[in-house]
């Protein structure tokens, strides 16, 4: 079965390719007073623990105080969360979230898969891809490919209306804002440009309404938890009714309401939702075209259901949006397409994906005594990609060299909080010399999924640095091992551990980072007897073997000029 996952901030949405059509699976069923508001087929992303410590999942958890919701913002670098008092891993709640989704869809009579496109925000950084595809993985999803959101979006309303040309999506869901604009040639999308928003959704709405209303309650501040979960419930559920009425009665906790108009709520909202002229201006500068040039704007995502929104995106373009789109499933939907492409069920239609963000790595300039975003890997650039440049040290008889990943804009200053460093290294240089007779060539490989790998070699073919740029703890693959055991027995048994995954292996942490270290830092480093002997130390260390645990941390004190 071909399978599309859309694992949304504040809703996940599966869909499957029929064959002949795509049809989205009802993973979750909402209550009676959200019944007919576009939330029957979808699953909303929170995660929460039963009144038997159950783990439970969607509008069972959306209703219960004390629930984890937008777990995919966690992913961007969150190491923890709290649920009802207990503390998880971030992979831990994700991987539970996939799992929920993957058990569903057969209880709705769908078939079991193990197999699917999973979509992720197009400016979503190389952490949150990495992490997301990994926690899929653990919950027994065999991940086709990651596919931005937009694009999914333009191949599903792209099988209703069959025309080649320019798209722009505009996607704003509950958590981020992408803008892409993507060619349709005879099936073929390819994405031209991307810019986004990270943290400006649904959810920001809500709470800039919420905080607009409370301020004007004296005694909103002694709300119970119960309370304070139901006005959030019933505050998010007023701002999607006022997409379709000019206004509604709130309730309020303490038995009173409170009539909300839409001209109340766009004045509170108006400001968050200018922002999405950013990106819209940028892409089309991006591509050197204008709203003319755009021969359909797809509007994805709850946020587009509002019409001021959908307003300031058509005026920005200068286009009516397409119609015959659903913005709560289409992501999905195209994501099922992309997955049938890449099974071979489809074959009249194809993909490709380009970089949100530019990729490089941070230089020195003597002659300025500044640093600079030296790029390797630019903006809009087609993947999978592959560029290596040559650089040197900046002093002769150098014994080691400093290699960052950023990730960001290179017209803006480094400290700009665009500019992300991904990961860092102190690389040793084996054969100091003069300067200019040590050149490290520097290679950055990125795949179709966003999921960097970066080589550093030096003189005599040396290798001094090959690694993944993956993050935190979850980089120890027996520490991934562990969390995938701890959230597949909790959905089996259906019951939480006394303790969660952090929990258990909080005192284990330090030397989970020594093996990582040891294997990834040192070990490429020293003779093969050397290294031999250090692996089996890490063997111990990860066995449990307390004694091990000891030594490990004499050897990383020894080669600490390595890390």
């Amino acid at each position: 079965m071909s399978v599309g996952i859309d694992f949304g901030t504040t809703n996940s949405v599966v869909a499957r390719w029929t064959g002949t059509d795509i049809e989205v699976i009802p993973v979750d069923s909402p209550p009676g007073n959200w019944a007919g508001l576009g939330y029957d087929r979808v699953l909303p992303t929170v995660f929460g623990a039963g009144s038997a410590n159950e783990p439970i999942f969607g509008w069972a958890a959306k209703q219960r105080p004390g629930s984890l919701a937008a777990v995919k913002r966690l992913l961007r670098a969150e190491e923890k969360a709290e649920v009802d008092g207990m503390e998880f891993s971030v992979e831990e709640i994700a991987t539970m979230i996939f799992g929920h989704l993957r058990r569903a869809a057969p209880q709705a009579g769908a078939p079991d898969f193990q197999h699917a496109v999973v979509t992720i925000p197009a400016n979503s950084r190389g952490l949150a891809r990495y992490r997301t595809k990994v926690c899929a993985g653990m919950a027994g999803i065999q991940v086709q490919a990651l596919m931005n959101e937009p694009t999914a979006a333009a191949m599903a309303y792209s099988m209703r209306s069959p025309h080649d040309g320019t798209i722009m999506v505009v996607d704003w869901g509950g958590g981020t804002l992408d803008v892409t604009v993507l060619r349709n040639v005879d099936g073929v999308f390819m994405e031209e440009a991307s810019k986004g928003i990270q943290q400006l959704g649904g959810l920001d709405l809500d709470a800039a309404l919420q905080q607009s209303i409370v301020e004007t309650i004296p005694d909103a501040n002694q709300w119970d938890s119960t309370r304070r979960n139901q006005f959030r419930l019933d505050v998010e559920r007023a701002k999607i009714l006022l997409s379709t009425q000019e206004s509604v009665e709130l309730l309020l906790p303490d038995g009173t309401s409170r009539t909300v108009t839409r001209g109340m709520f766009e004045k509170v909202v108006r400001a968050q939702l200018e922002r999405v002229r950013e990106p819209i201006e940028r892409c089309l500068s991006d591509t050197r075209m204008s709203g003319g040039d755009i021969n359909a704007l797809v509007l994805v995502g709850g946020t587009c259901n509002i019409p001021l929104a959908r307003q300031i995106v058509s005026d920005t373009v200068g286009r009516t949006p397409a119609v015959g789109v659903n913005p709560m499933t289409a992501i999905a939907e195209g994501a099922a397409i992309a997955s049938a492409i890449l099974a071979g069920q489809i074959d009249d239609k194809d993909f490709f994906v380009s970089t949100e963000h530019a990729l490089g790595t941070e230089v020195f300039d003597p002659t300025t005594n500044t640093s600079h975003f030296d790029v390797l890997i630019p903006r809009n650039h087609k993947l999978p990609a592959r560029v290596t440049k040559t650089y040197f040290p900046v002093g002769d008889f150098q014994e080691s060299l400093s290699v960052s990943v950023l990730e960001g804009d290179p017209e803006l200053p480094l400290g700009h909080v665009d500019n992300a460093t991904l990961k860092e290294w102190s690389v040793p240089i084996l054969q100091p010399g003069p300067s200019s007779e040590t050149a490290i060539d520097i290679t950055f490989a990125y795949d179709v999924d966003g999921i960097l790998n970066v080589t550093a070699v030096g003189p005599k073919e040396q290798v001094l640095l090959n690694a993944d740029v993956s993050f935190g703890a979850t980089a120890d693959k027996s520490n991934l091992v562990r969390i995938a055991r701890a959230a597949n027995e909790a959905l089996s048994q259906g019951r939480l551990g006394e303790e969660s995954t952090v929990a258990r292996t909080a005192a284990s942490a330090a030397n989970n980072a020594d093996v990582t270290n040891a294997r990834t830092r040192i070990m490429p480093f020293v003779d093969d007897a050397e290294a031999k002997r250090i692996d089996d130390v890490c063997e111990r260390v990860v066995a449990g073997d307390s004694s091990a645990a000891s030594e490990l941390a004499s050897i990383i004190a020894t080669y600490s000029y390595l890390l």
